[in-house]
């Protein structure tokens, strides 16, 4: 017999970042689940957010924090933490405003969660940085700058790199959590990097899910795929072509 459990789902708007996304995101979710709370963070006007009609949703307002670069990256990747840390749920998910679940398997994270902690799906580019250095997350990451490669030059090379676009996290995991955000307030920095510190730092990591629960540019037309990352221009030729 399954354990029952309370579940949510949380989405960041920093600027108008993804925003074109976000409400076909949220319908193809409630295409699967017409009751699950869905809360929205955002530092925009409320009115502003393109999602009027939309049933069961919260607001949660947040003044985005001054960066001297790449400032809508820094302040996504704090609140997307934020809010799974805020959350009163047993098991929350955060999504990137640019993601469309394809498969109802993809649902079945908030149990893996549940059981085996915090999880989040594989990073295409794999490694979080190599001896080479060419084909880490930490070497070609597109908002990557050499203030963030200083924070884990001392850490081993071919590290799992995690992708944070989809993060379940069940409050079994806030004494990790709290010190991934404590990370990012103290060091600001590209969130994949401050994931790794704080991993390394706590001896802990999160449950690592298969590339098929959030299928990038790079592994366009897996078999199986759970969820897309539509962000990327391929992979949303790929959706409207086989899933629109």
């Amino acid at each position: 017999m399954k354990i029952k459990y309370t579940k949510g789902i949380t989405y960041v708007v920093v600027g108008e970042r993804d925003i074109g996304h976000m409400r076909k995101s949220i319908e193809i979710v409630r295409q699967y689940d017409q009751e699950i709370p869905i809360t929205i963070y955002h530092d925009i006007p409320q009115n502003r957010l393109p999602v009027s009609g939309l049933k069961n949703l919260k607001f949660r307002p947040f003044k985005r924090i001054s960066y001297p670069y790449r400032e809508e990256n820094r302040n996504s990747s704090l609140w997307r933490l934020i809010s799974l840390r805020e959350s009163p749920y047993d098991v929350t998910l955060y999504l990137d405003n640019d993601i469309y679940i394809v498969h109802p398997g993809f649902f079945e994270g908030f149990e893996i969660a549940y059981n085996y902690g915090i999880s989040m799906v594989q990073n295409p580019r794999m490694f979080i940085k190599t001896r080479e250095g060419t084909i880490g997350d930490m070497d070609i990451g597109v908002d990557v700058q050499p203030y963030d490669k200083q924070f884990v030059q001392d850490m081993p090379n071919y590290m799992t790199s995690y992708n944070m676009g989809v993060t379940f996290c069940d409050k079994g995991s806030t004494k990790f959590l709290d010190a991934l955000i404590d990370e990012q307030y103290e060091n600001p920095t590209r969130g994949q990097a401050g994931l790794y510190r704080t991993i390394w730092k706590t001896k802990q990591a999160p449950y690592c899910l298969p590339i098929n629960w959030l299928v990038c540019k790079k592994h366009c037309g897996l078999e199986n795929p759970l969820a897309l990352h539509v962000g990327h221009e391929n992979v949303l030729k790929w959706w409207e072509t086989n899933y629109k």
